[in-house]
């Protein structure tokens, strides 16, 4: 779980510290640069799994292009330089490339990385353009959890999920006086430290750890590798699937006929369709063994079976994130980008009462006999005052553009009496009201002319060559 995070120098992200709880939405007109803050998500994610310039170069803005790395520094900084810090809890039993079993030293952790960029460096140099100037792991005390970890998780949830380091106080990973990275084992017999130059090496050394022999920096590389960024493509939502395809939901929608039929939740997940979306009676997969593929499907009270072909975005959005919420392999940290996109309004709180069933239940009475490795997260933006009216105050961040020399930067504010807003002045918190002001929207139409819109508004279960949208 991500549970704070610092920026300084992505994109428009000058300085940035953001904390996070379960689940929260960060509300926003368009080209605020929202997106930016989920780009900086899944570029650490990448960067745990793939070498700097490949994960560099996925990032939105860069064109696929070396010479675009530059757009992902912020643009008055010279020397380009970007700080990354993260503060996690992550699970404490962890699995290494090799199926061996590990439990992690400490499951409360921060972590540093800091990045630079030199145009000088290129293919004929043999170096990178982007390299580390620092990276650094290190466990949080479990003892100052409550404190420290601003959603107020409670003493029940931190005593099942915070544990370590113990009397440690050595780095699991840290950067010396003469730039090199050392990475430490979780032992305090385990001999001396892996050595890389950081300037030299062309992946992060967290990236690399790939063994039980280093639990707690795996424990950290498989936390970040289970963040990712939600985007369902209708393409992807209507594909069936071959019998040996894959059964985990994609970032994209796609195996979504395996992955109903790997976790058998069909009654489960027509239930809570049949909530959002009258008239659906089951949703099941069908086996074509003659094809070997796998397609899904609905049927409605008319005894009406549809394909996934034939229904709408909006409807296959639904039936993803439904079966997303039933998967138990489904950990981790989501980002969901507007999942008002293509849903009807009326259906608005149905589809957020879904997306926030995809986060952890925080119920102060959790049994600490559970199991501790199902950490679920969510963060979602929008741009829509009727997605805000629903959601806590708690749960919400205004992001605003700020403007100083010529240069644009996103800030974010939290709503007051919340969690967010301890330790902040007056000045940096904000109401309901005026976020729901400043989207603008239908909190700005008067009740008569509201109910005038609605009334002519339609609820569309199946595709038509008009519109794709529920």
């Amino acid at each position: 779980m991500l549970t704070r995070l610092q920026i300084k120098g992505f994109k428009n992200l000058r300085d940035v510290d953001v904390h996070f709880g379960p689940f929260t939405c960060i509300a926003g007109r368009n080209g605020v640069g929202k997106s930016n803050l989920f780009d900086a998500i899944t570029f650490l994610s990448d960067l745990a799994s793939m070498p700097l310039l490949q994960a560099a170069l996925k990032v939105r803005g860069t064109g696929d292009r070396i010479s675009g790395i530059e757009n992902l520094f912020a643009r008055s900084d010279d020397p380009k330089q970007m700080s990354l810090i993260v503060e996690m809890v992550v699970p404490r039993e962890v699995t290494d490339d090799y199926d061996r079993q590990a439990t992690a030293t400490a499951t409360y952790l921060q972590y540093t990385l800091v990045l630079g960029f030199d145009p000088k460096r290129d293919s004929d140099t043999g170096k990178d353009p982007i390299y580390i100037d620092k990276e650094e792991l290190v466990a949080r005390p479990s003892s100052e959890a409550d404190k420290l970890l601003r959603f107020q998780p409670g003493k029940a949830w931190i005593k099942r999920h915070v544990f370590g380091p113990g009397k440690r106080r050595t780095p699991f990973i840290e950067t010396d006086d003469e730039q090199a990275i050392k990475l430490y084992g979780d032992l305090a017999k385990a001999g001396r430290p892996s050595t890389v130059p950081a300037r030299k090496s062309p992946q992060t050394v967290l990236s690399g750890v790939n063994a039980s022999s280093h639990p707690t920096a795996l424990a950290a590389r498989r936390e970040l590798q289970s963040w990712r960024l939600l985007q369902l493509e209708p393409s992807a939502l209507r594909a069936p699937d071959e019998y040996r395809g894959q059964s985990r939901l994609s970032v994209t929608g796609g195996h979504l006929p395996n992955t109903l039929m790997r976790i058998g939740s069909q009654a489960t997940v027509a239930q809570q369709l049949a909530e959002l979306i009258p008239g659906i009676v089951s949703v099941d997969v069908d086996s074509d063994d003659v094809r070997q593929q796998r397609t899904l499907g609905v049927t409605m009270k008319n005894r009406e079976r549809y394909a996934a072909s034939s229904l709408s975005d909006g409807t296959l959005r639904f039936l993803a994130l439904a079966v997303l919420a039933s998967d138990p392999l489904a950990t981790g940290l989501v980002c969901l980008e507007e999942p008002e996109n293509g849903i009807h309004p009326q259906r608005i709180p149905e589809m957020l009462r879904l997306v926030c069933s995809l986060a952890e239940d925080m119920d102060p009475d959790d049994s600490e006999d559970g199991n501790a490795s199902t950490l679920r997260q969510v963060i979602i933006n929008t741009h829509s005052p009727l997605v805000v009216a629903e959601l806590p105050d708690s749960d919400l961040l205004m992001a605003e553009t700020l403007r100083e020399r010529r240069a644009e930067w996103i800030h974010f504010k939290p709503l007051g009496n919340t969690w967010r807003a301890e330790h902040l002045p007056q000045t940096e918190l904000i109401s309901k009201g005026e976020l729901q002001a400043y989207l603008g929207g239908l909190s700005r139409v008067p009740p008569s002319a509201q109910r005038r819109v609605q009334d002519h508004l339609t609820l569309d279960l199946f595709s038509t060559p008009a519109a794709r949208s529920t």
